[in-house]
C-alpha cells in the first residue's frame, strides 16, 4: 500500500507542479509523500534547515531521504503574470522594458566616451613622445656630425690650424 500511495503522490504532483509555499511553477519538484504537497526543492531545502524536517503546509514531520520523492516533470512554460493579461498591463511591462534598455544604453555610451577620451589622450601623448625622440635623434646626428668636423679640423696630420670660434673672436 505505501508503493500505491507513492505513485499517487507522485501523480497528483505531475498534475499539479505548483509550489505550496511560493504558489509558482516548480523548477525542481518534490512531493513529500507523507502529506502529498508538492514543493521546489530549493524552498522546501531552505525550509528545513530553518525549520527542521516539518512540512511547512500541514506541520508533520518527516524524513528527508524516504518522504521525499523528486519528480521528473517536462519543463513548463510560465504563466503571464496578471498585469500581463491587459493592455495597460502590457504597456506597462513595455514600457518598463524600454527604460531599463535606454538605461543601460545611456551607461554604454557613457563608458565608450570616457574610453574614447582616455585612448585619444593617450595616442596624444605617444605621438608626442615619439616627436621628442625624433628630436633628440636628430641633436644626436647633428651633434656628432659637428664633432667629427671639430675632430676632422683640429688633427695635426693633416696640416691645417684650428678654425677660431665665435666665441675666441669676440672675447678677443
Amino acid at each position: 500500500w505505501k508503493r500505491r500511495r507513492l505513485k499517487r503522490a507522485a501523480a497528483v504532483a505531475v498534475m499539479a507542479s505548483f509550489c505550496a509555499l511560493s504558489g509558482e511553477l516548480t523548477e525542481d519538484p518534490v512531493v513529500i509523500t507523507t502529506t502529498g504537497y508538492t514543493f521546489d526543492g530549493k524552498l522546501l531545502d531552505k525550509h528545513c534547515q530553518v525549520h527542521g524536517n516539518v512540512c511547512p503546509v500541514s506541520g508533520k514531520a518527516f524524513e528527508p531521504n524516504e518522504n521525499v520523492l523528486k519528480i521528473k516533470a517536462s519543463p513548463a512554460l510560465k504563466p503571464r503574470t496578471t498585469s500581463a493579461t491587459s493592455i495597460p498591463g502590457l504597456l506597462g511591462i513595455l514600457q518598463n522594458e524600454w527604460d531599463g534598455v535606454m538605461l543601460e544604453l545611456h551607461k554604454l555610451r557613457k563608458s565608450y566616451n570616457a574610453t574614447r577620451e582616455e585612448l585619444s589622450e593617450t595616442l596624444y601623448m605617444h605621438d608626442a613622445a615619439c616627436r621628442v625622440v625624433a628630436r633628440l635623434i636628430k641633436e644626436r646626428d647633428e651633434a656628432k656630425a659637428a664633432l667629427a668636423n671639430f675632430q676632422a679640423s683640429f688633427d695635426p696630420r693633416s696640416g691645417a690650424q684650428p678654425q677660431a670660434m665665435e666665441a675666441d673672436v669676440v672675447a678677443a
